[in-house]
């Protein structure tokens, strides 16, 4: 992970120097794990590269892995996960509705409040938790989520996406997207436990991007080459390790102390964070509950913007998000070197 960073800070350093562009405004943009990538790189580029930002744009960023892996013991994973089931239910009309019927802001805001006030309460305090409050919260959450009474009891109010993208359209033998729970898919295997097929937001449009890169780079760059391009490369994710040097902490890797100090560093960088509202890999709210632990001091709070979008992990896919997007950061390039 450390070289992973420094090959990038490494890779900025002779840029700047190859273009004699020390000078000119820096911003640096990643999405996913180019998420985290950004927020650690806030950091780094300006304390140990001498590269001074102007912006830091994180895309449907992953900021602490330890928000990934919800347990009986972490459940602040559930909780964040929740807007985004709720908002995936509304869109697929099977959620029932918490204000005016179409009103998708609404609902989202109602499942901000019920995980806030409702849900990490009821995962924290356990079995000493009132038994008819209890089944009210199941309602409530079946309710926002729209799956059956049954299987949010049977999970414990522990709803995992995996549940979720499997069980919400079942009787119609369709699935949701992991990554765009906006987007279907037929489930192959209906009448087995446990789902076996392919995400349709991942395997099912690997054929369309995989061919728009290939296109793109033969036809347009004039790359000339045997060799083949992976969109997702496995056997690199296998091999990669998260060796920390000189740290003996023990568990999930995180990000947000370096985007804070790097922000503290700088109180000149803005940082905007964007999420697609219907992504349920790199759930939104998990965004708002990081910021609103950052604890950052007045002067430089104004200088992060959280902003979502309809859509999925790669949101801007949808055009009118894509569109919207592109406003907000001429307008974002436009202040940060104001």
């Amino acid at each position: 992970m450390d070289r992973d960073l420094n090959s990038i800070g490494e890779f900025i350093q002779r840029f700047l120097s190859q273009h004699k562009r020390w000078l000119s405004p820096i911003f640096i943009a990643g999405e996913s794990y180019g998420g985290f990538r950004v927020a650690r790189l806030a950091r780094k580029l300006q304390q140990e590269f001498g590269v001074g930002l102007s912006g830091a744009i994180l895309i449907s960023p992953a900021l602490e892995f330890s928000l990934l892996a919800g347990s009986d013991y972490n459940v602040t994973t559930w909780a964040t996960l929740l807007p985004s089931l709720a908002a995936a239910a509304a869109h697929h009309d099977r959620a029932s509705w918490a204000g005016k019927p179409g009103d998708l802001q609404a609902h989202i805001q109602a499942a901000e409040q019920f995980a806030h006030k409702t849900l990490i309460p009821l995962l924290a305090i356990g079995a000493a938790y009132p038994e008819a409050d209890r089944q009210l919260a199941y309602e409530q959450l079946a309710g926002l989520i729209g799956l059956p009474l049954s299987v949010v009891k049977q999970q414990g109010g522990r709803i995992s996406f995996e549940t979720f993208a499997r069980e919400l359209l079942r009787d119609r033998q369709r699935i949701v997207g992991l990554y765009d729970a906006s987007i279907i898919g037929i489930d192959p295997f209906p009448d087995r436990p446990l789902y076996e097929g392919s995400d349709p937001t991942l395997d099912g449009l690997d054929r369309l991007f995989t061919g728009a890169i290939n296109s793109h780079l033969r036809d347009t760059l004039g790359v000339e080459t045997d060799l083949t391009y992976h969109l997702l490369n496995f056997e690199v994710f296998k091999a990669w390790k998260f060796d920390i040097k000189g740290d003996f902490k023990q568990g999930f890797v995180g990000a947000i102390d370096d985007l804070r100090v790097g922000m503290t560093l700088n109180p000149f960088m803005q940082v905007y964070i964007t999420h697609g509202f219907f992504d349920l890999v790199t759930p939104y709210f998990s965004s708002n509950y990081l910021v609103n632990l950052m604890k950052l001091d007045p002067e430089i709070r104004s200088n992060l913007t959280l902003k979502h979008y309809k859509g999925g992990h790669m949101f801007y896919a949808w055009d009118a998000s894509r569109q919207a997007w592109f406003g907000e950061m001429q307008k974002f390039y436009r202040e940060a070197i104001a």
